[in-house]
């Protein structure tokens, strides 16, 4: 990758949405910050971090045990993992494969976070050029993911949904998951609308920076209400 009143509270898997504003960021499979480095990112604001557990044909992400830790030990609220996918990566398909190799990895590891992310965007020769492949490839990420009793949400954005499975086209597994969409505005609000793609009708989380550097870190800055 290159994620009212105070009374009103959504829970997906660890996570707390609540009015007050939230910030936080998330890092890919080639960052390992220090320790320092994660506390820095707290004390800039950030509250919650989600990690890259999983970057297609690279698959695991030897890093996200020592990754986690540190977040949690720098302060951080919230931790997540996202993972993404692409049929045609090398250990990537069957997609029961992919997920229960991560669900395995998280266990024998003893890793704690929240939820799993799963990233739906393009790159080149990673997709079937079948849209109804793709999509069915995702759900068959997301019951997996569900029987491996995880916590799953989907992250994409207008573009890389369109590019892979079509705008509008979505199914029921996938319409009631929490949506993490993108959108390089730099502005944290959901007032754009650019997440009416699938089926979803309301956002979780908005990734609203993208490739920015922090603390000497690569991320990605999030949000939400």
């Amino acid at each position: 990758m290159k994620l009212r009143v105070a009374l009103s509270v959504i829970l997906f898997g660890f996570f707390s949405y609540t009015v007050l504003a939230t910030t936080g960021i998330d890092i890919s499979i080639w960052s390992k910050p220090t320790l320092s480095q994660w506390q820095c990112l707290q004390q800039l604001g950030n509250t919650f971090a989600i990690i890259e557990v999983w970057n297609g044909g690279h698959q695991l992400n030897a890093n996200t045990p020592t990754n986690v830790q540190n977040a949690w030990d720098a302060g951080f609220k919230y931790v997540d993992l996202y993972a993404f996918f692409c049929p045609n990566c090398n250990g990537n398909y069957p997609a029961f494969s992919a997920i229960d190799s991560i669900a395995q990895f998280v266990k024998n590891q003893k890793i704690k976070y929240g939820m799993l992310w799963i990233d739906v965007e393009p790159c080149e020769g990673c997709w079937s050029n079948d849209p109804e492949y793709n999509l069915n490839y995702v759900v068959q990420l997301v019951q997996e993911a569900k029987t491996q009793g995880l916590h799953v949400g989907i992250y994409s954005s207008w573009g890389s949904w369109d590019a892979t499975i079509g705008l509008n086209r979505g199914s029921p597994v996938l319409q009631n998951l929490p949506l993490w969409y993108a959108h390089y505005d730099g502005v944290p609000s959901f007032a754009d609308g650019l997440y009416t793609f699938g089926g979803w009708t309301q956002p979780a989380i908005k990734q609203f920076k993208g490739d920015q550097t922090q603390c000497g870190v690569d991320v990605d800055n999030s949000w939400y209400p």
